[in-house]
């Protein structure tokens, strides 16, 4: 719009707009609203000062200003829009899309209207008309890049990332130098797990922009998702060179340097997050996670409850608390606070719930005559600790399904308690009631003094121990049993397990020391494979029934914190964790010993030495206890 009762270069409105025009904002007003003193039924001057207003975002006076300027020509859908987007701007997006209803009203075929009223739409959280406003839009102007690329970020919210692709790719299409829509694409292909192509694209926008934080900061995140954290690093300090007060590069970065073990250094970073922004929830989130790495537990919980207060619904937060609930041994708040991980399919580390029509067991509900499946959801040693609830369940009268992972069958097939045992992917029989393995404690209301914690509960098959006693022959020494390394795919496997070439202090001629892994790194192959007196069975190894049998012929086992920690333990064999300082919620904090099973001991990593990495102290002392049980020094020091 542009006003028409100028009067040549005397004409105060004209020298008002180009006060306006020129920046000078504070003149400007000024000038206008002398103007309007002297023409209050001017719509341009009110038009113009409203406008001005809103520059300076002094959104009440412009929304009055507008107000009045449509009041003096209602007919105006120009007018109508532009008060709907100064309303749109301080917020009030009912009122806004009620104008822009208006001005469709006067002219449908307005795709600036359209895009406007989506974007209300959208603010007030009612997305599908939002989406169907940027169809409207787009349907009039079928080429517009700002609105493909408005209701691509409208589909990334909606879940629909590939059809957010389509639009993005339309709008570079049209504008190859879209730098926004470059950024924006990284992110959703990041999502995606496309981290290649989603680098491409910061790289893309960074070609065009070098000065764009938001854009290095999408790419750290990449670099991070790709465990490339020096890099990840690197391009979070650019993006806060740039940007100071960028508190989300911060919390990036804080999430970056905990990866590489720089945990001090980590919390500066959230805390400088948390300054800039107080109610950043995810910062708090993470400052808690650090903290609980460090040990720090109630202070972590501290951090949590904060999250927590800012967001309700926040299920990383919750689940995170409850870990630390549950380390502390608070098992009444720490087993209701882990049914967060249900609320975020992140949390669960492999399968997610099975969808079942029947209702699950909380633990109120009668057992008698019903009967109950169980399921896995986590872990293979998850399975195993808390298979032992079988027999709880079945002594309340319930008949028990167990539904267990490929490599569990044959071990648990005669597990006390179970009914009928399922393999996982096999059709399920009828039943009336399900529950989660990891949901069991707290149906059951586990104390610390109520773990039903027996010598043994898992009973290696007579007929595999024979096998495998025949297979090792004579035994020329005490029997060891030793697993240094987890599964690489565990969040935490950088701090639980050990290279062979750190744990074979340990290994000596004068023992046999029995490899229980099925699998063995790359990277220590060819140590294993040369290193006298370890004995080697990966080949062999067809499940853990088989791995029950070699731990039943073992004197000892010696393990880091892995299933087969779990499954020594629940055959009631004398078993030896090594734990990094950073130790999983179920080992409880200091403790040498474990209320869930008698025979195992825990040699726990101090903070000082997990931050370096080092288990020389956790070595030493597993190879001082190993030579006073057996009695020989010299069979387990290697000088």
């Amino acid at each position: 719009m542009t006003h028409t009762d100028s009067a040549g270069p005397a004409d105060p409105l004209r020298a008002a707009f180009d006060r306006h025009r020129a920046g000078a904002l504070a003149e400007a007003v000024a000038l206008y609203r002398a103007y309007l003193d002297r023409r209050p039924d001017s719509c341009e001057g009110h038009y113009l000062l409203g406008l001005c207003h809103a520059q300076r975002h002094e959104f009440a006076p412009a929304e009055a200003c507008l107000a009045a300027a449509v009041r003096l020509r209602p007919d105006d859908p120009v007018l109508l829009r532009s008060h709907g987007n100064i309303l749109k701007m301080a917020g009030r997006h009912q009122e806004a899309v009620a104008r822009f209803d208006a001005a469709l009203a006067l002219d449908p075929a307005s795709a600036e209207t359209h895009r406007c009223r989506a974007l209300s739409l959208k603010g007030l959280g009612r997305f599908d008309a939002a989406l169907a406003a940027f169809g409207a839009a787009l349907a009039v102007e079928p080429d517009h890049v700002e609105t493909l690329a408005s209701r691509a970020n409208l589909l990334v919210e909606l879940g629909r990332p590939e059809a957010a692709l389509a639009d993005y790719d339309r709008a570079l299409a049209l504008r190859p130098d879209f730098t926004e829509a470059h950024n924006n694409r990284g992110v959703v292909l990041n999502g995606l797990g496309a981290y290649r192509e989603a680098m491409l694209s910061f790289c893309q926008a960074l070609t065009l922009r070098k000065d764009y934080p938001e854009a290095y900061n999408n790419r750290g995140i990449t670099f991070k998702s790709l465990a490339k954290y020096e890099m990840a690093l690197r391009d979070y300090d650019t993006a806060l060179a740039l940007r100071p007060s960028y508190p989300e590069a911060h919390n990036n970065r804080g999430n970056a340097l905990k990866e590489m073990r720089r945990l001090e250094e980590a919390l500066q970073s959230f805390e400088r997050a948390i300054a800039l922004k107080p109610d950043y929830a995810e910062a708090y989130n993470n400052r808690g996670v650090v903290r609980a790495d460090l040990q720090q537990t109630e202070e972590a919980i501290h951090n949590y409850d904060r999250a927590i207060a800012l967001r309700p619904d926040y299920a990383e937060a919750h689940f995170n608390r409850a870990l630390s609930q549950l380390q502390l041994g608070r098992f009444a708040e720490g087993w209701s606070g882990y049914e967060w991980r249900w609320r975020n399919p992140n949390l669960c580390l492999s399968a997610q719930p099975l969808p079942l029509p029947q209702p699950p067991w909380r633990g109120g509900e009668d057992l008698a005559g019903r009967t109950l499946l169980l399921h896995g959801e986590q872990g293979l040693g998850d399975a195993i600790q808390f298979c032992r609830y079988a027999r709880l369940a079945a002594a309340r009268g319930a008949r028990v399904v167990l539904e267990a992972d490929r490599p569990l069958v044959r071990l648990l097939s005669g597990l006390d308690g179970v009914a009928q045992l399922v393999g996982r992917g096999e059709a399920l029989p009828a039943f009336d009631l399900h529950c989660p393995l990891l949901s069991l404690p707290l149906a059951f209301g586990t104390t610390l003094d109520t773990i039903p914690a027996a010598p043994s509960y898992l009973a290696a098959d007579p007929a595999l121990v024979e096998r495998w006693r025949h297979r090792l022959g004579p035994a020329t020494g005490p029997r060891i049993g030793v697993v240094w390394s987890g599964s690489a795919s565990h969040r935490n496997d950088a701090c639980r397990s050990l290279p062979l070439a750190a744990f074979a202090a340990l290994i000596s001629p004068r023992f046999e020391f029995l490899c229980l892994h099925q699998e063995i790194r790359d990277a220590d192959a060819a140590q294993a494979a040369d290193t006298p007196g370890l004995r080697l069975f990966c080949d062999d190894i067809e499940d853990f029934a088989d791995t029950a049998a070699l731990c039943a012929l073992c004197d000892l086992v010696i393990s880091v914190d892995t299933s087969v920690a779990h499954l020594a333990a629940a055959l009631g064999r004398p078993t030896w964790v090594a734990l990094p300082f950073n130790a999983d919620w179920r080992w409880l904090l200091e403790r040498p010993d474990s209320p869930w099973y008698p025979s195992l001991r825990l040699y726990r990593q101090s903070v000082a030495d997990g931050l370096r990495g080092d288990w020389g102290a956790v070595l030493a002392a597993l190879g001082a206890d190993l030579a006073a049980r057996f009695g020989d020094a010299a069979a387990v020091a290697k000088g």
